[in-house]
């Protein structure tokens, strides 16, 4: 007797493992969507300083913060590196976005794999067929 009750708590603690790791597939989706946005800022900041800058003659002197130092330069100085930093940042963010949608695919196919509905998918799915 005491068989059948050990087969089902393997089938919970496998359970609980597919959930745990769907779990963990999400939190590495969502600390991938907050870098994208927190460069995504950056990229921005990038280009208002360019916006900025292209106005101003060349021989004018600006500061530019590396790390934690101001250091003083002038405007076409600076301006080559802020538009390098730009684009490696426009860089990143692609890269990362490509590795955000190979992610949100890899979790929809192990929730397909191991058929994990979510509760509100579950009512969702209900509620269409009640329709």
């Amino acid at each position: 007797m005491s068989g059948g009750k050990e087969d089902t708590q393997e089938e919970m603690a496998a359970q609980q493992a597919l959930v745990a790791r769907l779990q963990h597939m999400k939190d590495e989706s969502t600390g991938l969507a907050q870098k994208i946005a927190e460069l995504d800022q950056e990229k921005h900041e990038h280009s208002l300083v360019l916006d900025t800058l292209s106005g101003l003659a060349g021989d004018r002197k600006c500061y530019r913060l590396v790390g934690s130092v101001l250091t003083e330069r002038t405007v076409a100085d600076v301006n080559p590196a802020v538009k390098d930093n730009r684009d490696k940042l426009d860089g990143l963010i692609g890269e990362l976005t490509k590795k955000l949608h190979e992610k949100e695919k890899e979790m929809t196919e192990f929730q397909q794999k191991h058929n994990i509905r979510f509760q509100k998918q579950g009512e969702a799915q209900q509620r269409g067929v009640r329709a």
